[in-house]
């Protein structure tokens, strides 16, 4: 994967990250995965830290759809059981 090829893929992610919500059709392991993917070694700093940014977007997103999940239902009443 060339320097341009790999730019190309972090302006897709950062697109779509800034897109993506916890209730998507496609789920965040998929995105998480296509960050895996990209070859850390060949990556320029500046690359280095766009992937970092995307890194910390998609942990938010990730913890925020942990504590949905962790967040008791409601009653048909709008009141805590």
């Amino acid at each position: 994967m060339s320097y341009q090829d790999i730019d190309k893929e972090i302006a897709h992610l950062e697109r779509v990250f800034g897109l993506i919500s916890t209730n998507d059709r496609i789920p965040l392991s998929y995105w998480r995965n296509r960050l895996r993917m990209l070859p850390k070694t060949l990556l320029m700093p500046t690359q280095r830290a766009r992937l970092a940014r995307l890194d910390a977007a998609l942990r938010a997103l990730e913890q925020s759809a942990q504590m949905l999940v962790a967040e008791p239902p409601m009653r048909s009443t709008g009141t805590l059981p």
